[in-house]
């Protein structure tokens, strides 16, 4: 009779801790099917699992105003259409000579355009130069900031949209 009681408290922990689990999955946007099965097979120790296990990251999706189908909503066209959102172009017109400034400024740069920096130096030796190509409105003042913080002068120039589009 013993027995009897403990494996059925053993089993109930079991399908609890397989019912929380799934319920934890679901909240960290896991799949929930799997950790139930990972529940019933681990118990209490998929429990532990999950507090190591971190959340999946999902982006935010936006519809493109053109064609209606979801993008990224940090992306500066729609890979579905081609449509470009409205943006602006961060221009560099002078780079001091300070060479603390100026590595600041060729690390933006680089990293930006993903290039070395001997590339980044002599995009800076043909001024004006694109910083930021095609930067959101919302992230202007941020770049404009870091670059204006180097040293650096700069223009904001606003992108028109591509012909024919919206």
């Amino acid at each position: 009779m013993r027995l009897l009681t403990l494996l059925l408290v053993l089993a109930l922990v079991w399908i609890v801790s397989a019912v929380l689990s799934g319920w934890l999955a679901a909240r960290k946007a896991r799949g929930i099917r799997r950790w139930v099965l990972l529940g019933l097979v681990l118990g209490p120790l998929s429990l532990v699992v999950h507090t190591f296990y971190p959340e999946r990251y999902i982006p935010t999706n936006v519809p493109c105003p053109q064609c209606g189908k979801p993008v990224g909503s940090r992306a500066v066209a729609c890979h579905h259409c081609q449509y470009r959102f409205p943006a602006v172009d961060v221009m560099i017109t002078t780079v001091p000579n300070n060479p603390e400034a100026r590595r600041v400024i060729l690390n933006e740069v680089a990293r930006e355009y993903g290039i070395p920096y001997g590339d980044a130096d002599r995009m800076l030796a043909k001024l004006p130069v694109a910083g930021y190509r095609h930067v959101l409105p919302d992230q202007v003042d941020e770049f404009v900031r870091k670059l204006e913080t180097a040293g650096a002068s700069v223009t904001v120039v606003p992108t028109a949209t591509a012909p024919g589009r919206k």
